[in-house]
């Protein structure tokens, strides 16, 4: 006996043969004979290729249409190199007895007081209106920061009684020249912790989809400026 080549317009047929379809006619289109299509096909009845020969069948006959093909990506790619672009924080500090290393760091950000949120995308710029610019510095603790954590460790001992430090970040390509460069004047650590990112699907700094300790330093400054070189 042989079976026509055709098929039923299930979802589950759909799935199987891996196409997005539309049904653009109604039930008193189909012809009656298509019913048990699926059923001969799943017992072996009709080949696969039998199966995706009366799907162009319904297509060619207007049974049921394609969906119109996506022709533009819509995620946004940087037509820069990894050369060219942003890649690095390098942090200066400066007007101070005893100088510090460089040190680099994943994370620069201001934090607005007009903004709660963290994440606020509006609470990442700086204000022209703050009076005194509030920025953090986030990184992942290493051995190389280890003279910026003595430091940290003195502010939280003395507080107010320290000297207020300059501090720059400088932001660097992937060369290590410098793009821009943020100019912070008589700062203070107004804040700083260690904690657990455990939050694993979002970014890390590690590259690893896994947890990671982290910790953060906000500063509070009398003024800054932008330069470039």
């Amino acid at each position: 006996m042989k079976y026509p080549l055709i098929m039923i317009l299930t979802i589950s047929t759909v799935f199987v043969i891996g196409l997005s379809l539309t049904v653009s006619a109604t039930d008193s289109n189909i012809p009656e004979w298509v019913k048990n299509n699926a059923k001969w096909w799943s017992e072996g009845a009709i080949s696969e290729s039998d199966y995706i020969t009366s799907l162009e069948y319904l297509i060619q006959n207007g049974i049921i249409d394609l969906p119109a093909p996506i022709n533009e990506v819509t995620t946004v790619q940087t037509k820069y190199s990894d050369e060219e672009r942003a890649q690095s924080f390098r942090v200066t500090i400066s007007n101070i007895v005893q100088p510090l290393p460089v040190h680099f760091f994943e994370k620069f950000a201001f934090a607005s007081s007009d903004f709660t949120d963290p994440n606020d995308p509006r609470g990442r710029v700086y204000d022209f209106r703050e009076i005194n610019p509030r920025f953090y510095l986030e990184s992942i603790p290493s051995t190389d920061k280890m003279h910026f954590y003595d430091f940290v460790a003195k502010w939280m001992d003395s507080g107010n009684s320290l000297n207020e430090f300059d501090l720059a970040v400088d932001i660097l390509d992937g060369t290590g020249a410098v793009i821009q460069t943020w100019d912070f004047q008589e700062c203070e650590i107004i804040g700083y912790g260690a904690y657990l990112h455990d939050t694993t699907f979002v970014y890390s700094y590690s590259g690893l989809q896994d947890n990671e300790i982290r910790d953060r330093t906000n500063f509070s400054c009398v003024g800054v400026s932008l330069k470039t070189p």
